[in-house]
């Protein structure tokens, strides 16, 4: 009746939403070249002017790692996405990210997923680059179109086509 005990459904959401406010760049453009070079998926990077992160994708959350720099969801049709913040951040332990989801949870694109202190990314002398990527993209995506530039966080910035 009240709908108490109803577990929530993923939405089915093909967009790609801004995780953060900043310029939205090419994955080949990260600093790191794990991602750079595609082999964790295709993706896409963007350079952050605040701390506010939220989903990239409608999905339900699969994985938040122990020192909070990367958290991982499944959309409804089956992409696995891993949102990575900052390069070589897993060095500062968890310190500068507060995390606000756990695994288990369902989100939809623009969602409030965490907050990050880029003062502590920059006073490591780290890049601060969210990175998101669709690790299974050799098998399940067919395409990925993502607007680059100047963004603000929750906006739609591009679409994935899954493979039939």
């Amino acid at each position: 009746m009240f709908g108490f005990g109803k577990r929530k459904k993923v939405a089915t959401d093909n967009a790609i939403y801004a995780p953060v406010t900043g310029q939205v760049i090419d994955l080949s453009k990260v600093s790191d070249p794990v991602f750079a070079q595609k082999a964790m998926g295709e993706g896409l990077g963007v350079k952050p002017s605040d701390g506010k992160i939220v989903s990239p994708v409608a999905g339900a959350v699969t994985m938040v790692a122990g020192t909070k720099h990367a958290l991982g969801f499944t959309m409804a049709n089956g992409l696995e996405v891993l949102i990575h913040m900052g390069v070589d951040t897993v060095d500062l332990k968890g310190a500068p990210f507060t995390v606000s989801v756990k695994p288990g949870d369902i989100v939809n694109g623009g969602d409030a997923i965490a907050t990050i202190d880029l003062d502590q990314i920059h006073d490591a002398n780290l890049d601060d680059v969210i990175i998101v990527v669709f690790t299974n993209s050799a098998d399940k995506l067919d395409h990925l179109d993502v607007t680059t530039g100047e963004t603000t966080a929750k906006a739609k910035i591009g679409m994935v086509t899954v493979k039939a």
